[in-house]
């Protein structure tokens, strides 16, 4: 499987792109999360598959949940 990671701010609600990168191994994609989000930042790895890609990397904002 492969998987991106997602950042947001605490206080927002959506969860947003922070780079294009992919990553072939979880733990890989959590330690990349873990060490480029800041304190007011969270962070989740999700599998690269067509829904997460149309829902996070697709033009369509609103299905940006």
């Amino acid at each position: 499987m492969l998987y991106f990671v997602l950042f947001r701010n605490k206080k927002e609600k959506k969860y947003k792109m922070f780079s294009n990168t992919i990553f072939s191994d979880e733990k890989e994609a959590e330690h990349f999360g873990k060490s480029s989000m800041s304190r007011q930042q969270e962070h989740k790895v999700v599998e690269y598959n067509k829904e997460n890609y149309n829902k996070y990397w697709g033009n369509d904002k609103e299905n940006n949940k």
